[in-house]
């Protein structure tokens, strides 16, 4: 299971948000709530602390897509903390989704916090874009 379902970078050995930020650079961005030994350079946009760093000063950089099924249906997995699970529902019974709960409704999609123990078919697809970038930049 991952615990964040979205862009990711590891630069000096700890965990960041992450974007693309043109051929050879990546921006990253702390967690809330972490603590970072390498705080060094990040600038405060909007209450987010960003840093600008070259793709080859990384340690990984990747993104992990969660699904899973809850009662039968599927969702997208958002992130996944203390034995909870944010999720959007991926399915299209919005009379089932209502029924159950979920929050929203079927024009801005259906979301719902969900117990960890309660997710079926678990699947985590990674996609690794340093390996790529340096498959197209060798060197």
């Amino acid at each position: 299971m991952t615990k964040y379902s979205q862009e990711m970078a590891e630069y000096r050995g700890e965990v960041f948000y992450a974007g693309g930020e043109g051929d050879r650079h990546v921006w990253i961005r702390k967690l809330p709530g972490v603590a970072y030994v390498n705080d060094e350079g990040f600038q405060n946009y909007n209450g987010r602390e960003l840093k600008t760093v070259a793709v080859e000063d990384l340690d990984a950089w990747y993104v992990e897509k969660m699904t899973a099924t809850w009662r039968g249906q599927p969702f997208n997995v958002i992130s996944v903390e203390n034995g909870k699970a944010e999720a959007g529902y991926a399915g299209g019974e919005y009379v089932w989704a209502a029924q159950n709960g979920l929050e929203g409704d079927q024009y801005n999609g259906y979301r719902a916090t969900l117990d960890v123990g309660e997710l079926a078919d678990v699947q985590v697809d990674r996609t690794d874009y340093l390996a790529r970038w340096k498959e197209k930049n060798p060197g």
